[in-house]
């Protein structure tokens, strides 16, 4: 019998512990090509890959790339773990740790062979499917289907390198000493909790003080840049992870202390759990920083996507906005108005403004006569006294000063209120002081004509303005055009890309989470189906084992589910004067819908499990 026969027949007589590595395998390729597939698509090319937008795309690309990589070595580990009775035997036979390991390598390349080739299989089938769903997302009509001979390729080079150095590192991890030993013993006892209470007082306090500079913007925090986000984000997996830990081991021991703790099965669940303490420890370590991933996926970028009418608004509030420099000639002036008004004469009803304010360039201020400032319509109009003047914003979410004015030879002028909103678009001017119309005519600088225009139904007239920027555009010291319905386009477009990669990490995140439980319970399947099988013979019931591993099973999914929110929560509720209510109803929403996903896999894990466990 020659060797690769042996790699072949040894993989077909255990295609259950096999298929469970071999799925994995395939979603993570799967998940990887199919985003790959929209991040190269011809349409992709418009985006600037040095911009923020085409940074993310990348980063997200690496990102699910990396992810896989660890998903897959934990996976690979966990069917090797798995495998170590069956090499023991093989080696007990006379094969030596060389063989054993050529073995292992040629069975975890095969295995990736043929995971590569089902998930282009599947991801070719589906590729349409998915990309009539990105075309949906990222309302682009010319988002359609196409050869990804450039994602195939990739998909292909970066798992076969992926899979050639996890199954070479994870076949160096076999040793003849450990299989014997594991052969002999049968059963190796899982080493207890350290008690470390020093070490989660510390890791929370450190990332207690690190969390509260990063959000006081505390200079020392500030000047230490990416290594200052890098130190909370590892004092944070820190201290959750002593949370976690030491929270098991006070739970046991709480478990231990009860009146009944001698009652029922809950004798046999606490010594399950602290026979099995360490390792359900780490998964529900594994399981919280998952879904941690999840929530912000879904709060930040989610909450993002449906934020961008209002955030539009905020940044430009008109429909169309045409400021006229003093050295923009009359009649290109009235030429270009008259064909402002007439493109939106035909597409239904608007409402136009006019004003003006002169500008102190050198400064970035505006200055404006209380009757220009009321002849826009967009704020409540404003009485001043010819001593008063009134403060407008001149950035989105900027306050502006309201001392500059004093700078200027205006007499002792009063401060009589303010606009917080900017008037214009944002960035036009730092503010702008709004005056007495007697005082506005005495100020000696450049006045800026502003023709301001709102549409009805704005969001529908994309066409519109693509018809009036073709001819009536930004020209340097002539006039200045600005449109949110345009911006709308463009940020809608980048935050719909955005609200994609979300669902593409928020899948990856899920799906890990729930096959980690599932590796975690097929890797003990066979010594629990042992054990209970031996306690059956003692009177245990199949009602008092079902009872025994539903709790074991809700402890180890929901514990995790229940504090990864209590951190979302506390977060944003620590965050609350910086996060909008949109965020606030996204991540409601979504903790809703996972748990009644989480109920979902709870049972159907549960069920399965216990088909297994009593077979």
């Amino acid at each position: 019998m020659k060797f690769n026969h042996i790699v072949i027949q040894n993989i077909l007589r255990d295609k259950a512990t096999y298929i469970s590595y071999f799925l994995s395998s395939v979603f993570s390729i799967l998940i990887f090509f199919l985003f790959s597939t929209t991040a190269l698509h011809p349409m992709m090319a418009e985006i600037d890959r040095t911009s923020t937008l085409g940074l993310t795309m990348l980063l997200a690309s690496l990102f699910i790339y990396l992810f896989s990589f660890i998903f897959i070595v934990y996976s690979m580990y966990a069917f090797l773990k798995k495998k170590m009775k069956t090499l023991g035997i093989f080696m007990m036979t006379g094969a030596s740790t060389k063989q054993i390991r050529t073995m292992v390598f040629r069975e975890n390349m095969l295995i990736a062979a043929a995971a590569i080739i089902t998930a282009l299989g599947i991801g070719m089938i589906i590729a349409p499917l998915f990309l009539m769903l990105a075309k949906k997302v990222l309302r682009a009509d010319s988002f359609g289907m196409y050869l990804p001979i450039a994602s195939i390729l990739l998909t292909i080079g970066l798992f076969t390198a992926l899979f050639l150095v996890v199954s070479t590192f994870i076949s160096r991890l076999i040793k003849k000493e450990q299989i014997v030993q594991l052969v002999k013993a049968d059963v190796v006892q899982e080493k207890r909790i350290a008690s470390s209470p020093l070490m989660l007082v510390l890791s929370i306090i450190i990332s207690g003080i690190l969390g509260i500079s990063l959000f006081m913007e505390l200079s020392w925090m500030e000047s230490l840049g990416l290594i200052g986000y890098m130190a909370f984000f590892i004092s944070t997996l820190s201290a959750i992870y002593f949370i976690v830990t030491q929270g098991m081991r006070g739970g046991i021991l709480a478990l231990q202390r009860r009146s009944s703790y001698l009652q029922k099965t809950n004798l046999l669940l606490v010594s399950n759990l602290k026979a099995k303490g360490r390792s359900h420890a780490h998964i529900m370590f594994l399981l919280t920083i998952l879904l941690l991933g999840v929530f912000v996926c879904t709060s930040v970028l989610y909450s993002s996507y449906f934020n961008v009418k209002a955030r539009t608004e905020a940044q430009y509030p008109y429909s169309f906005q045409y400021v006229s420099l003093p050295g923009n000639a009359p009649e290109s002036k009235k030429k270009d108005i008259a064909f402002i008004e007439t493109t939106f004469e035909g597409t239904g009803g608007y409402d136009a403004y006019h004003s003006a304010y002169k500008v102190d360039d050198e400064h970035w201020i505006g200055f404006m006569s209380v009757s220009n400032y009321n002849a826009l319509g967009l704020h409540k109009p404003i009485q001043l006294k010819d001593n008063e003047y009134y403060v407008a914003a001149g950035h989105e979410g900027i306050r502006p000063t309201i001392e500059s004015i004093h700078n200027y030879a205006f007499g002792d002028l009063k401060y009589a209120g303010m606009e917080e909103q900017n008037i214009f678009s944002t960035g036009l001017r730092n503010v702008y002081y709004v005056v007495h119309d007697s005082i506005y005519s005495t100020i000696d600088y450049p006045e800026y004509e502003v023709f301001a225009y709102e549409v009805e139904n704005w969001m529908d007239k994309g066409d519109v303005v693509d018809k009036l920027l073709a001819q009536v555009s930004t020209v340097a010291d002539q006039h200045l055009v600005a449109s949110k319905i345009d911006l709308y386009e463009a940020e809608k477009f980048t935050k719909s890309i955005m609200f994609f990669i979300g669902f593409m990490l928020s899948l990856i995140f899920l799906s890990a989470a729930m096959s980690i439980v599932y590796f975690h319970l097929q890797t003990s399947l066979e010594g629990e189906r042992i054990k209970y099988a031996g306690i059956r013979k003692i009177g245990l019931s199949l009602k008092e084992l079902a009872a025994i591993v539903t709790k074991e099973l809700a402890m180890l999914i929901f514990i995790p589910f229940v504090f990864a929110s209590g951190i979302l929560l506390a977060a944003m509720g620590f965050m609350s004067n910086k996060i909008s209510t949109t965020m606030f109803q996204v991540t409601v929403l979504g903790l809703g819908i996972f748990s009644l996903l989480f109920l979902v896999s709870f049972w159907i894990i549960r069920r399965e499990y216990l088909k297994k466990l009593m077979g």
